[in-house]
């Protein structure tokens, strides 16, 4: 018998997940004055991508921890 390992991380975002990371990433930027559509913006959503798939789902949290990596 074959044992297959599925990750978090390794799971597809559905629409709910991404509509609630760009609420996350949008309100982070505007807190913070930073432009959408830039490198910077596009690095705060990567790291909340990742923060995601690790298992951080709460808006809140996501928040707080996507400021840290201004």
């Amino acid at each position: 018998m074959l044992k297959s390992s599925v990750h978090p991380q390794d799971l597809p975002l559905f629409s709910e997940d991404i509509d609630l990371l760009s609420q996350v990433l949008n309100q982070v930027c505007d807190d913070s004055g930073i432009a959408p559509r830039t490198p910077e913006a596009d690095r705060i959503g990567a790291a909340l991508i990742q923060l995601y798939k690790q298992g951080v789902k709460d808006s809140d949290k996501l928040t707080i921890l996507a400021k840290t990596y201004l």
